[in-house]
């Protein structure tokens, strides 16, 4: 199955617009997420669905799953998102952002329900265990804190998926909370989004993904390579990571994304996925739809 037959369910993608909303990136520069992606001066400053599908020629993208985009205010960027795919068919689904441990979670969580296209919820809480830079949390142990966790049980009468963004060390929290709630769909992002690369951090990764593994309700996202590698990563680098998520996770609950526009600061969309198909090449046509189409067609309920 070549690249143009194989239908992609692209399910993390951002689409903005600066003129509309207030990104606090683009007021000011980010040390924090300069860290993670580079220069990204060069990003634009609106990025629609037409431009997205202009970068994605060649490639049979069927649905596109939108994260916000950190705005001043989600709800507003949802409803905006929510109204992109009124009038033309993109996002068909939509990520929103939440604080769990918010006084209004409820009332927010039915706001995001009612809209129709968000099918999930996400926090970022990750947080670096030395760098300031990268501690994107309100703290360090929320992933077991009483209070946030009321706010995550609110998610379920809702049907929406809680995706949590988190950094390999914090993968035993992870696990505990997916225990905790086995009912509920949990999506964790950048394989783990390891922070030492090295062998010893390799095998750390591995020993605790493998333990997270075992719950069956948690699914991973393959993407942001270049927040994991840096900028310069290549193939023979990021192969065995690939392949050992799939293989401890399998290919009904491992999702490929794109992360647009913020990959095309290190490499084409057609590279990307590229890549990720030679990564995949021994696997067989079955399950390349599930990890590049259907596994993210059943978690996101598209």
């Amino acid at each position: 199955m070549d690249s143009a037959q194989l239908p992609i369910i692209d399910c993390h993608l951002h689409f903005f617009d600066a003129r509309v909303h207030r990104y606090p990136i683009f007021q000011q520069r980010s040390v924090g997420f300069e860290t993670l992606v580079g220069d990204y001066s060069a990003l634009p400053r609106r990025y629609y669905p037409e431009d997205y599908f202009k970068d994605v020629k060649g490639f049979h993208v069927t649905r596109t799953v939108c994260a916000e985009f950190m705005s001043d205010s989600c709800l507003e960027e949802v409803r905006w998102l929510q109204g992109l795919s009124t009038q033309g068919g993109q996002p068909s689904g939509t990520i929103a952002l939440a604080d769990f441990t918010s006084p209004d979670i409820e009332r927010l969580l039915e706001e995001y329900a009612s809209l129709g296209r968000v099918h999930a919820v996400r926090q970022h809480l990750g947080w670096h265990p030395s760098n300031p830079l990268l501690r994107f949390a309100p703290a360090p142990d929320l992933l077991s804190d009483a209070n946030w966790r009321r706010g995550v049980a609110s998610l379920r009468k809702h049907g929406l998926c809680c995706e949590i963004e988190i950094f390999a060390h914090q993968l035993p929290g992870l696990a505990a909370l997916a225990r905790s709630f086995p009912d509920q769909q949990f999506v964790f992002p950048l394989m783990g989004w390891p922070l030492d690369v090295t062998e010893a951090g390799y095998q750390a990764w591995k020993r605790d993904m493998t333990a997270l593994s075992a719950c069956q309700n948690v699914a991973v996202k393959i993407f942001g390579m270049e927040c994991i590698f840096g900028q310069g990563w290549n193939l023979r680098q990021v192969r065995p990571w690939i392949l050992d998520v799939i293989a401890l996770f399998g290919p009904a609950r491992c999702m490929f994304a794109s992360h647009m526009p913020i990959t095309l600061l290190v490499c084409s969309f057609q590279d990307l996925y590229r890549a990720y198909l030679e990564a995949v090449s021994d696997f067989g046509a079955s399950e390349k739809r599930q990890l590049f189409h259907d596994t993210a067609a059943v978690v996101y309920g598209l």
